[in-house]
């Protein structure tokens, strides 16, 4: 391979990079059931994709008194809060109360004596619920049990669309028939929780409506047999920070695959599964088009792993240590995909990885062209650039903060430079 002057390769100027990092996990703008702000409490991983700023709703006077829970009314309806306070006096809330018709209700009850949460049967009474979220003191060190009665939230379940958990220790919690008969729910989260492995008993059957289901940083989803879905049509599963392995995620997509959700899925993220070495194959799902595997530990990309049979929108590949992509890897339609690299060990910008998709970019009008984003990776700019600076100079604009060398942009090479290439 021909040795490179750094006065033959760059053309221009020196390369500026902006990284940003970002702890905090938000949720991405594609995820519209954002938790409420007292719920965020215990916010950790890795940021993916841009925050969502929750704009605040009017607010007017409650009509009637929550006390010691608080309430706000929003043009959404009747928002109730009931934050530190004991399951007793939570029960006694919802039994003097008279509204009937609630959008939110978030319940972070105290612990009994015994160190748990225990909500018993009809604790909310006749009243019925949009939204509920059910979370433990995120102070508590360990975290605090909770235990839901099976007719706990009984008068609500053909009205509440949105169910989470958050901060909790589940092992005493052997099933969720809590949700049996939760015909229109459309979003189950749990997160930031521990011994989930009563996952296994969701009771699907009578859960039609479910479209997105969130798993995040919690234990036990290794262990659990992962239910079968049907007759739900997943549009979204997010599985983030739960410690799997390539085997576990592999029996949950068995498990999803061979279910209904396999011609409705359009996103799965599998980001922050720090045990996790492959990225699995996604064939089996023909609605796919948003797929994220980021903050991982996966440093080889086979032949066919990335095959899309929808449109992709969105192919997120940061952050996992990734040093080699074999050719033929990206299948499908990648015209208007994002398809992001960033901050990996990549050293070469092979031809047979690349080429197919940033033609099928470049085939695209530039407002909705695709674009691959490899900020962070060291490539070299020997000869291996010349299929790309040389004889497809047209193709450049579709790669984002390409450098090699160190500090130099794909797009300040000098095509001469590769003559004898």
């Amino acid at each position: 391979m021909r040795v490179f002057n750094c006065f033959q390769v760059l053309a221009l100027g020196l390369l500026w990079t902006v990284v940003v990092a970002d702890i905090v996990r938000t949720y991405d703008d594609n995820v519209d059931d954002v938790r409420p702000a007292k719920a965020l409490l215990n916010n950790k991983g890795p940021h993916f994709g841009k925050s969502i700023q929750r704009i605040p709703s009017p607010k007017e006077a409650c009509p009637e008194d929550y006390s010691p829970c608080t309430c706000q009314l929003t043009i959404n309806g009747l928002e109730v809060s009931c934050v530190d306070v004991p399951v007793d006096e939570i029960t006694n809330v919802f039994y003097r109360t008279q509204t009937l018709e609630l959008y939110q209700v978030v319940l972070t009850a105290s612990g009994s004596a015994s160190g748990t949460v225990d909500l018993p049967a009809d604790l909310l009474k006749d009243k019925r619920v949009q939204r509920i979220y059910l979370g433990c003191p995120p102070t508590a060190n360990p975290k605090l049990g909770l235990t839901i009665d099976s007719a706990t939230f009984e008068f609500t379940r053909f009205t509440t669309t949105v169910f989470g958990i958050l901060n909790c220790d589940l092992s005493t919690q052997t099933d969720m028939q809590y949700l049996n008969g939760f015909s229109v729910l459309n979003t189950l989260r749990i997160d930031d929780s521990n011994n989930i492995e009563a996952i296994a008993t969701l009771p699907t059957t009578t859960l039609p409506a479910l479209k997105k289901l969130f798993v995040v940083n919690c234990t036990g989803l290794e262990n659990a047999v992962f239910p079968d879905l049907t007759p739900a049509r997943l549009v979204r599963l997010h599985l983030q920070g739960n410690g799997l392995t390539d085997a576990g995620v592999n029996s949950i997509l068995v498990s999803v695959g061979s279910s209904s959700s396999s011609s409705s899925l359009q996103e799965l993220i599998l980001s922050n599964e720090y045990a996790m070495t492959k990225i699995p194959r996604i064939a089996s799902f023909s609605k796919l088009v948003w797929y994220d595997v980021s903050f991982n530990a996966i440093p080889y990309v086979s032949q066919s792993t990335l095959v899309f049979s929808s449109p992709v929108n969105y192919l997120n590949l940061n952050s996992i240590s990734l040093g080699a992509i074999e050719g033929g890897a990206f299948l499908g339609d990648y015209g208007k995909a994002q398809v992001y690299l960033e901050n990996n060990g990549l050293t070469e910008f092979r031809e047979d990885v690349f080429k197919p998709i940033l033609e099928q970019m470049a085939a695209q009008f530039l407002p909705e062209a695709g674009k691959v984003i490899v900020t962070g990776n060291p490539f070299d700019c020997g000869c291996g650039l010349a299929w790309l600076i040389r004889d497809n100079p047209s193709l450049v604009p579709y790669v984002l903060n390409g450098v090699c060398g160190g500090f130099f942009k794909f797009e300040d090479l000098n095509p001469e430079s590769y003559a004898n290439c």
